[in-house]
């Protein structure tokens, strides 16, 4: 779904499509075809933005291969879906644990993503959550005082050098999507979630994961959840971000009671983002296609509406 904030900028608002598990082309093309095809029809959408959380294999395939990925631009195309932003999952964590697999991984994502995006779509956008941390969430409860305090140093000299790791591959990383925009001309940023048992797990941990990294290349996604879980207002995120010089990349939407406390962080959220002059950002996801009237409702009281030009994936004008 594609709507127009009042500067003018299209807002991309894109239903996840949860293949991780798939390995080919084909195996996906079937599963579009059971499950979203049907979904697009219903709606009466002339096309529908998708964010497919493609699994290590498929995208190492995908990757190494440009004949199958204008293979998958063009049957997406015919089905009349687009693809503007891409998804790791919220709960990914590489098999192995490490940060090389969730470097190749991405990367991967970023490769496929630019071979993907319609030609009217000046960058995409990839979400991704971080590899699990390798520091225990707490030390043992029989453990005597005179240990407690060994064992809490040992931790936070391991949690030290993790972060020192972290901030530093974070920094090549961004330096890999700069390789990849120069090569093809088109821009892909990451935006980094927060998850339980990761290095990240509110917005203070986004600044300084990225304190090295190219802020044009990687910033945050956001959500009423995460913000919820990590005890801070939109407001106190997008500070902490803004004085960072770091951006939201994308927004993650859900569908809650509209009386709930998340339904009203909720609502902050796409106010505080979305509500200025000029729009925070323009990728956001839902997590299936019944939550996307709903999306569409909160927009609107923000100021969106539907784009006037819907052009399909692949032919549509510059704009």
């Amino acid at each position: 779904m594609r709507l127009r904030h009042p500067d003018g900028q299209t807002v991309h608002v894109a239903t996840v499509v949860s293949v991780e598990n798939i390995k080919d082309v084909r195996a996906l093309l079937k599963t579009l075809d059971a499950r979203v095809v049907p979904q697009r029809q219903h709606l009466f959408a002339d096309v529908l933005s998708v964010s497919l959380r493609l699994g290590p294999i498929l995208a190492a395939t995908l990757a190494s291969s440009l004949g199958l990925r204008q293979r998958l631009r063009h049957e997406l195309a015919v089905r009349r879906l687009e693809v503007v932003t891409l998804d790791t999952g919220p709960d990914l964590t590489a098999p192995d644990g490490s940060w090389r697999t969730w470097w190749m991984h991405t990367l991967d994502l970023a490769r496929v993503l630019v071979d993907l995006l319609p030609e009217d779509s000046a960058h995409g956008s990839i979400s991704t959550t971080l590899p699990r941390s390798a520091v225990p969430a707490r030390v043992g409860d029989e453990a005597d005082a005179e240990t407690d305090t060994a064992a809490d140093e040992a931790r936070r000299e391991l949690r030290d050098r993790e972060w020192q790791t972290a901030t530093r591959l974070m920094a090549d990383f961004s330096g890999g999507l700069t390789e990849i925009a120069w090569h093809t001309g088109r821009l892909v940023r990451v935006a980094v979630e927060a998850a339980p048992n990761t290095l990240v797990t509110g917005s203070q941990d986004v600044v300084r994961l990225l304190e090295r990294a190219d802020p044009a290349r990687i910033g945050a996604c956001l959500s009423a959840e995460q913000l919820a879980d990590a005890k801070e207002s939109p407001a106190q995120a997008l500070t902490r971000l803004r004085r960072a010089r770091l951006s939201v990349v994308k927004l993650r939407l859900g569908h809650h009671d509209e009386k709930s406390d998340l339904a009203a962080v909720a609502r902050s959220m796409l106010a505080a983002v979305l509500g200025g002059v000029h729009a925070g950002c323009d990728h956001l996801e839902v997590d299936g296609t019944d939550e996307l009237d709903a999306a569409r409702d909160e927009l609107s009281a923000v100021g969106l509406d539907g784009a006037a030009d819907r052009p399909m994936p692949g032919v549509g004008r510059a704009g």
